[in-house]
């Protein structure tokens, strides 16, 4: 995937430079991947064509690029006294000449591979020294944030939430976008995108993000692991997502600075609204940063941001494309052995070559898709509401399908019912765990029918239902017996000894007639 971005970056017309700076890789490595491509143009045709020529490549070439970045972490303190060293502090080149002296272990660390260590950790070497703002062209960056701006009380859950703003600031103007919102899942996140760039009528070439992981699975400052669901969006509007390094709020400071003056509008609006809700809020802040900030005049640039992004950005954002994006969630699976996977409390089939391995699932509004190595392996339509699986018969091997068309499960949950309502709860219970991992025991169970009165297994199922309702035969038959062994002893006839006999009397003692006297 990150040599595809490499690839997309070039064809838009990115320099290698640019490359570099984006992705963090060496500019010996860009041009490398880049010869390699103009040599197999048909890798720069589709995104699955790329994929699959480097899928192989990458396996022959797998190395260790940053073993030499993990022996220099070894002497990070040693290496930031020798700079910082109040006396006589040493330039980064000679510290690094002086660590070899030290320790021959690094002999095989090259300059250049320490010169990449101490960009990573260049404040740490020069904490005192000075920056100076950076500005940017129109319409070429945008800055992201979410940030925590209080508590809101919430309907659907009826109780008071934390409620979080994302700040949306074009680089340039100054101008914003802000949503409030009360979740920072990776849909959420990737749908207000889509509706910062609706806001702005058109995308910013460049968007630098913090390390959310709605954003960031893995943060990295050469290697950065972004979420599928973030990278498609950005694909599919042609801009390009430039993460900033972990804890370092200088690399978007001018979102950094807003979020305090969000924080500020929300604290008014509540006391302004004693029933603010959250759809009133996100009206009147659009409205605020529209008609309010954006119509006077910016501390830093001295400039009306809404006049300067009407003007000036606006026009060199990108384009918008004709149909709106529509934002998917990208998740992990396991194909179980009963060819099926679990999404979103779904079961979905997977064909059987890949039983066991493990799958990237994208879920849209109506489809879910199924990837295995970046190519797509299923597709299913969403399982209407009432129905728990999608199945395809073609995804199983021949005796399973046989089991398909047959309607095997249907017939054994149909016989159960016959017996009684908890026993088909049984039964349906276990294939809807394991379709077929589960058929032999749920066809033990129904062969129970056959042994014993249906009246005993119907309250065994009941029991069972009761404590767990995965349930074998041996259990189950367990049960029923000890069911069988508790009635016969209730109607079972007692021995009498004969002491007790002695007290036994017939039934006419009790009918005789008992004539008193008395003395007169």
């Amino acid at each position: 995937m990150d040599i595809w971005e490499i690839l997309r970056r070039y064809k838009t017309g990115h320099n290698l430079s640019a490359i570099k700076r984006g992705l963090g890789y060496d500019r010996k490595t860009v041009r490398k991947f880049i010869k390699i491509a103009h040599e197999n143009p048909h890798v720069f045709e589709s995104k699955e064509n790329a994929i699959g020529y480097f899928n192989d490549y990458v396996e022959k070439h797998t190395g260790c690029p940053r073993s030499k970045q993990e022996k220099l972490k070894k002497y990070h303190n040693e290496l930031v006294e020798l700079v910082t060293d109040k006396t006589h502090p040493l330039k980064a080149k000679h510290a690094f000449e002086v660590l070899i002296d030290r320790h021959p272990e690094l002999a095989d660390v090259s300059y250049t591979s320490f010169k990449r260590y101490c960009s990573s950790i260049h404040y740490q070497l020069y904490p005192d020294k000075s920056t100076c703002r950076i500005e940017t062209e129109p319409g070429q960056q945008i800055q992201i944030d979410y940030v925590k701006v209080g508590l809101l009380y919430d309907p659907v859950s009826k109780k008071r939430r934390v409620v979080y703003a994302f700040i949306g600031t074009l680089s340039h103007s100054r101008h914003k976008y802000t949503e409030f919102t009360f979740k920072q899942t990776q849909q959420s996140f990737v749908e207000s995108h889509v509706k910062m760039f609706q806001f702005f009528g058109g995308v910013a070439h460049t968007i630098v993000i913090d390390n959310l992981k709605a954003g960031v699975i893995k943060p990295d400052l050469y290697d950065p692991k972004l979420n599928r669901a973030y990278r498609e969006m950005a694909e599919y509007y042609g801009c390009f997502i430039d993460p900033a390094r972990v804890a370092t709020p200088k690399d978007k400071p001018k979102v950094e600075r807003d979020a305090q003056t969000i924080k500020d509008q929300f604290k008014k609006m509540i006391v302004s609204n004693s029933s603010l809700t959250l759809n009133i809020a996100n009206t009147t802040i659009l409205d605020w940063l529209v008609y309010t900030y954006g119509t006077r005049k910016h501390g830093t640039t001295k400039l009306e941001p809404m006049q300067v992004f009407t003007d000036i950005e606006q026009p060199a954002l990108l384009p918008l494309p004709a149909e709106r994006y529509q934002p998917a969630v990208w998740k992990e699976a396991t194909v179980h052995p009963d060819h099926y996977i679990q999404v979103n409390k779904k079961a979905y089939s997977v064909p059987h070559p890949y039983v066991g391995k493990k799958v990237m699932v994208k879920v849209t509004s109506k489809t879910v898709e199924i990837y295995h190595n970046e190519q797509i392996i299923k597709t299913h339509a969403i399982a209407p509401p009432g129905k728990y699986r999608q199945t395809d018969p073609a995804d199983f091997p021949e005796n399973m399908q046989y089991v398909l068309d047959r309607g095997l499960h249907r017939k054994l949950i149909e016989k159960a019912g016959t017996v009684g309502n908890n026993f088909k709860k049984l039964i349906t219970n276990l294939l809807q765990q394991h379709a077929f991992i589960k058929l032999r025991c749920a066809q033990g169970l129904i062969s129970m029918t056959n042994k014993y009165d249906l009246v005993h297994v119907e309250e065994a199922a009941g029991i069972a239902l009761f404590f767990d309702g995965s349930m074998t035969p041996k259990y189950f038959k367990q049960i029923i017996e000890r069911l069988i062994e508790e009635q016969e002893e209730l109607t079972m006839e007692l021995p009498l000894s004969d002491e007790t006999q002695s007290f036994i009397r017939p039934d006419d003692y009790y009918n005789q007639t008992v004539l008193f006297t008395t003395k007169e």
